[in-house]
């Protein structure tokens, strides 16, 4: 039980051995770092109190390391709040310093990790990358991470995560009284107060358990107030002016209506998470609450074909294959691994950084591309241009159908 409530479910095995088990949708708690009470009573006697209750608090933790020793991986993670919500923090070390860092949870990359300095880094994971491997058993299972040295090699590491028991406690006595709730401490006020203004990791403060007590007595929530304001700020910005003729350039002017309103629904998705969020002052609310905001027009800017109708090519129509084309490069585009090339940089904070350019490299190929036979091959058409004033671009587009059927982004 927790705080009186009935959590776990209990089965006796023997006379002596009994387990307590929790579905995955229900041990978010658990693993947070609640007070787990399990309470047992046995026939009286006289050489024995006839219940006791036991106490545990639960960590996930990493096992069966493998991989390159040069990566030093803590064991434990600790429950802390990022963002108004908990994840579960790792910290590791190279023995060399690095250039830079990746890691991923079940094949999906993760975006929660920093080096904090030349030779450490932590890594965050959310609780759906969690619990979707831990104590599993298939073979991708696990977290992977990658640094990349200053020497110019790269090594690898590897670990299996699972739950185990951080502390454990027995008494024949009131468990409250044996381990009475924390409040909100002065010690975690002090330091919640005294962090930059918009802070949003709390984990200085303590772990997520004693972090939270504090909720309802300082900071600020994603009320209904706040989210409605987000909102509101959303639909300003997919219906402004600015907005409408970018969107014209991205994906044609028959689809900014279906594009425009869409958007405006993918800034409602980025929004909804973050409804009951708290965080440590209304500064770092409202930041999250507009980088949520940036975050889905910085997504329509760049996968635009996720919010309308494809073009239907039509052989010989140069004004449709100008549109096939440039939804062609978009597609590509989206795809594309720009972290791993001279960009250095993933293709949203690329699009973050250079909306303009990749609207005006759109629009260019949209409505003044230049159909040419391709040298060579009687049978495509092909049109070129540059992407952000950078790299060649060339889409195929095949005379018969008017289909796009190959497009190149020439990147080092």
């Amino acid at each position: 039980f927790v705080f009186d409530d009935v959590y776990g479910d209990f089965a006796s095995r023997s006379a002596r051995a009994f387990e307590v088990t929790w579905p995955v949708s229900t041990a978010r708690g658990l693993v947070d770092g609640v007070d787990q009470f399990i309470r047992t009573t046995f026939t009286p006697s006289s050489g024995r109190p006839d219940t006791l209750t036991s106490r545990v608090v639960v960590r996930p933790r990493f096992s069966s390391f493998s991989g390159a020793t040069t990566v030093y991986l803590t064991a434990e993670l600790t429950p802390v709040v990022l963002g108004g919500t908990v994840v579960y923090r790792a910290k590791g070390r190279t023995s060399s310093a690095m250039s830079g860092l990746t890691a991923s949870v079940n094949g999906v990359s993760l975006t929660d990790l920093r080096r904090t300095d030349a030779t450490h880094f932590e890594i965050d994971l959310a609780p759906d990358h969690a619990f979707a491997i831990a104590g599993a058993s298939a073979a991708n299972a696990k977290l992977v991470i990658t640094a990349s040295l200053a020497s110019g090699s790269s090594v690898t590491k590897n670990a299996r995560l699972g739950l185990s028991i951080k502390k454990l406690g027995v008494t024949a006595g009131d468990a409250y009284e044996q381990w009475p709730r924390v409040g909100c401490t002065s010690a975690t006020q002090s330091c919640l107060a005294a962090l930059p203004m918009g802070a949003i990791d709390l984990g200085r403060c303590g772990e997520a358990i004693a972090v939270l007590q504090c909720v309802g007595q300082l900071g600020a929530t994603v009320d209904e107030q706040a989210f409605q304001a987000a909102l509101a700020d959303g639909a300003a910005r997919t219906a402004s002016a600015p907005f409408l003729t970018d969107a014209a350039g991205l994906v044609g002017p028959a689809r900014v209506n279906a594009f425009a309103g869409n958007a405006q629904e993918l800034v409602q998705a980025r929004l909804e998470p973050l409804f009951g969020r708290w965080y440590a002052s209304t500064a770092a609310r409202d930041e999250e609450l507009t980088a949520a905001v940036d975050a889905a027009i910085v997504a329509a800017y760049a996968r635009p074909l996720d919010l309308v109708d494809p073009i239907t090519p039509i052989a010989g129509n140069a004004a449709v294959t100008r549109q096939v084309a440039a939804d062609a490069l978009l597609a590509e585009l989206a795809t594309y691994d720009f972290v791993n090339s001279e960009f250095s940089r993933s293709y949203d904070e690329l699009i973050a950084s250079y909306r303009a350019q990749h609207v005006a490299s759109i629009r260019e190929i949209r409505e003044m591309g230049v159909i040419e036979p391709y040298a060579g091959h009687p049978e495509w058409d092909v049109i070129t241009g540059r992407w952000l004033s950078g790299p060649y671009i060339e889409i195929t587009i095949l005379k018969t159908t008017g289909a796009a059927v190959h497009v190149l982004i020439e990147i080092d």
